[in-house]
């Protein structure tokens, strides 16, 4: 939140257009194996305390950040030292997207009076555009704009942010006008918030993925040819135009079309087909029950999907998977709770389904987001990925990939990458997502970002009159 209401930022950042841009930094360059990553700091930039950001005070605040920069860490980070004008990176191997994994909101720039004497954050003190006056718990932060900001200077001088998990929430705060700017407008109140005159709506194709985990270590779900069958069963069309009221939604494959580079026009679209699933599993020795649910040497076909209501839709996609897999003969049983009762599922094997979602850029480079949920023997303990499927060539590619510096062999391995999750299906995506921002008649500026970084307050005004 911090960093998208603009009180924290990063070296470097990105446009809503997906370019990577200078922040802090004003420049960057890596030596010729890309193990060290040197930061060219911007002259002046106060910390909100009044402090000077220069290197030696930015590597700080990166060193005591340490110990829980899971990013980092996977980008190869060992040290950070820092020179007059720099400050450095130093990785333990090749490793070519490190820019975009430091744009990760786990690696802001903060100030050393952010930290206690443990190590611990304390203070949210960085060097964005608006100060952090109050944080109101459990939910309200009072922002006041910073005067001494390197960058564009606010307008709007006094923000009050609200964060709220639930999206009917958001979509009845949007309905009333209760805002100048609600991000994340669930698709289930779009029309009210249209007929209630109070805001306008803006929608952005934003990289996520909804999509069906599944335990492949499950006997149900160990063949291929059952992942096949449920995936043909998938009425995604419905789903997306029903549900999410957007048939654009519709996803024909992992990586959404937002995606360029990872996206893959020539992979052959998912579609629905309940004759060739149910022709799938009658091959695989799967048969029908008197009850009409499948089973094969002991083994039910069926299994619990795990989701959440904090996204509204999930409920509602669930029981549309729940009638559409019945008609192959699988059984399956909704569980709405918490996320974590997905990660929780992950960690103990006791996942046999999961209805959750996928940031796929949050990292900004999908590789960063592949390498954690598909490439790792660890769950990435966000409710996504892969449970129990294991491919030593696809790891073996993102490995490449995560050390090469051609761009035209990087779009051979994403290609590769992008084939694999699409013909073995150790996840089945179910439709992609678009921000839906609501947006008041009184506010003029607003940009909605689809990799959903930051909400540019600092760009907004009044609207004149």
């Amino acid at each position: 939140m911090f960093e998208r209401a603009g009180v924290i930022e990063h070296l470097a950042i990105t446009e809503p257009n997906g370019q990577i841009v200078p922040a802090v930094a004003e420049s960057w360059s890596a030596n010729a194996d890309a193990t060290e990553w040197r930061f060219v700091i911007r002259k002046g930039i106060k910390f909100h305390d009044g402090t000077d950001a220069t290197p030696e005070a930015i590597r700080e605040g990166f060193e005591k950040l340490m110990p829980n920069l899971t990013n980092l860490k996977q980008a190869g980070l060992t040290a950070v030292s820092n020179d007059e004008e720099s400050v450095v990176f130093h990785l333990d191997r090749s490793f070519g997207p490190f820019p975009a994994y430091l744009i990760h909101y786990a690696s802001p720039v903060l100030a050393p009076g952010s930290f206690d004497e443990a190590g611990n954050v304390t203070k949210l003190i960085g060097t964005g555009p608006f100060r952090l006056a109050e944080v109101r718990f459990p939910r309200e932060a009072v922002l006041t704009a910073n005067d001494d900001y390197w960058g564009q200077k606010p307008t709007i001088r006094n923000v009050l942010v609200n964060t709220y998990d639930n999206g009917e929430t958001r979509g009845n705060v949007a309905i009333a006008g209760d805002a100048e700017f609600v991000a994340g407008v669930p698709a289930t109140a779009i029309d009210r918030v249209i007929a209630g005159g109070n805001m306008r709506i803006e929608r952005t194709l934003a990289p996520w993925t909804h999509m069906v985990l599944i335990n492949v270590a499950k006997p149900q779900f160990a063949e291929l040819a059952t992942r096949r069958a449920l995936n043909l069963a998938m009425d995604r069309v419905g789903i997306a135009t029903s549900i999410m009221r957007n048939p654009a939604l519709t996803a024909t494959q992992y990586f959404p079309s937002v995606l360029p580079g990872w996206h893959s026009p020539d992979l052959r679209p998912f579609e629905r087909d309940v004759a060739a699933a149910n022709a799938l599993l009658d091959e695989a020795g799967w048969e029908r029950g008197a009850d009409g649910i499948r089973a094969k040497a002991g083994v039910r076909f069926a299994g619990t999907l795990r989701t959440f209501a904090n996204r509204p839709e999930f409920p509602v996609i669930a029981a549309a998977l729940q009638s559409q897999f019945a008609e192959i003969g699988f059984e399956l049983t909704i569980s709405v709770g918490e996320w974590t009762a997905i990660v929780e599922g992950q960690r103990d094997g006791s996942l046999d389904l999961g209805l959750s979602s996928q940031n796929i850029a949050a990292q900004i480079d999908p590789i960063g987001t592949v390498n954690l949920d598909f490439a790792s023997d660890e769950p990435s303990g966000s409710a996504t990925g892969a449970t129990g499927w294991r491919n030593d060539e696809f790891r073996a590619n993102v490995v490449s990939y995560l050390s090469e510096a051609s761009e035209d062999r990087k779009a051979e391995l994403r290609h590769a990458i992008a084939t694999t999750l699409h013909e073995e299906l150790p996840v089945l995506p179910v439709c992609w997502y678009e921000q839906v921002s609501g947006i008041s008649n009184d506010v003029e500026g607003a940009v909605a970002d689809p990799l959903e970084k930051r909400y540019l307050i600092e760009r907004m005004t009044w609207q004149a009159g």
